[in-house]
């Protein structure tokens, strides 16, 4: 397997564009893909040398895309479609396959043009220019894991006999519950990364559900009382900050519920500890976390 590979896929919410190995449309060059420019803020002192750094910041990023058209016999009908699908009007979603390492990101149209022809037997060559205001790539799929699993006793295919006997105990337990209220998330990738939080009263009643970083000591407290079947819902990722609660079908915003000293916590690179309890009934709920790592480049 060859592995200088490179295809990226465009889609703007209706239509989907192919470029790369194995498509018409062939990549000639693309920048920006590696890493994203950056800033260091400064502050000096008059009695003291040098500077202190108050703080980064990741810039957008720029991605900048050279491509050329590997279809001659239709290169007017791909020109056609090359100006409605850029439309700047609409947002890019961009995944990319460099080298067999897929990452994804969301991009603006900063600037679309064809390069000169001069006559039209030329080969067509396209200028693609985006803007990705949220600079990190991430994963195509995120992860997810339930602190409040089921350990399963038995394997199956499984056959037994519905009467108790000497050799079969009746009501047999098939599972336990861990109640473990702590899990490991670990984050692969290169900066913190926000976490989307599933608290559902699976068993029954629970009275403020709270969730904890060990780490840090941070925690996100919900003060509300939790009937059989309802979820609570916290997102925690940069731009969507949320707490919903569903109650019988029926969702609705609840930020004002929380603790006001809880605080949006993200998950770390690398190792990151997860507690969750309750005020009452911690051992009715399931608990399950989601996060997509992110990436400076590909």
């Amino acid at each position: 397997m060859d592995l200088r590979y490179l295809q990226i896929i465009m889609t703007n919410g209706e239509n989907e564009l192919k470029m790369g190995v194995g498509c018409p449309i062939k990549i000639v060059s693309m920048s920006g893909i590696e890493s994203s420019e950056y800033s260091i803020h400064t502050t000096t002192s008059a009695t003291e040398d040098g500077s202190s750094v108050t703080g980064k910041h990741v810039e957008a990023r720029n991605i900048n895309l050279v491509f050329g058209v590997d279809d001659f016999s239709n290169s007017v009908q791909h020109r056609r479609n090359l100006v409605r699908f850029f439309n700047p009007k609409n947002t890019i979603h961009l995944k990319i396959n460099y080298c067999y390492s897929q990452v994804q990101i969301n991009c603006e149209i900063a600037s679309f043009k064809f390069s000169d022809q001069v006559t039209l037997w030329d080969i067509l060559e396209g200028n693609l220019e985006l803007l990705c205001p949220f600079p990190y790539f991430s994963d195509l799929d995120n992860f997810g894991k339930n602190i409040a699993a089921f350990t399963a006793q038995w394997a199956y295919p499984l056959t037994f006999s519905n009467v108790e006997n000497d050799k079969h105990e009746l009501h047999k337990i098939f599972g336990y519950k861990t109640f473990s209220n702590v899990a490991v998330l670990p984050n692969k990738g290169d900066v913190s990364t926000g976490v989307v939080i599933k608290l559902t009263a699976t068993r029954g009643y629970v009275k403020n559900p709270i969730i904890k970083k060990e780490s840090t000591n941070e925690f996100i407290e919900v003060f509300l009382e939790m009937e059989k079947g309802d979820v609570i819902t916290i997102d925690t990722n940069s731009g969507k900050k949320e707490i919903t609660y569903t109650h019988l079908g029926v969702t609705k915003k609840i930020s004002n519920k929380i603790n006001k000293q809880s605080t949006y916590f993200s998950i770390n690179v690398g190792d990151n500890a997860i507690r969750y309890d309750a005020e009452v009934n911690y051992t009715n709920l399931d608990v399950h976390l989601y996060y997509t790592p992110k990436y400076l480049g590909v």
